[in-house]
């Protein structure tokens, strides 16, 4: 059993689509949270979809399942330090940094199915 688990835009979005499984980890985690950049990327997409109130609505519905995870002045110190190495290597962008920063913070594994975050070896992955 996980304790709290951050889900990534691209694992919701999944979790969102009818007739999609659920990721199996969701169902392993007492809590699941949202990273606030992955919420920015979630109202992003749905804002561009054709079916925008639709999609709305069901991240809207997602807020009230799941907490958001903000950020505060010691994330943004693990930010900085993220980015500072991670942009000698030109490896992330930059709502996958504060993404990162969250769950780094936090101590939270993060689910998702980008593996571009692999290159951050402080980071708890669990791939979907």
């Amino acid at each position: 059993m996980i304790d709290r688990l951050a889900v990534d835009a691209n694992v919701a979005i999944d979790f969102m689509r009818p007739n999609r499984p659920d990721p199996p980890p969701l169902h392993d985690a007492r809590a699941v949270v949202l990273p606030l950049p992955a919420v920015g990327e979630l109202f992003a997409g749905a804002e561009q979809s054709n079916r925008n109130a639709e999609n709305l609505a069901k991240v809207e519905e997602l807020l009230d399942w799941w907490k958001v995870l903000n950020p505060d002045t010691e994330t943004a110190r693990v930010y900085g330090r993220l980015r500072r190495s991670e942009a000698l290597a030109g490896a992330a962008r930059v709502n996958d940094l504060w993404i990162a920063a969250l769950c780094i913070r936090y101590d939270i594994p993060l689910l998702t199915g980008d593996y571009g975050f692999d290159v951050i070896a402080e980071l708890k992955v669990i791939h979907w």
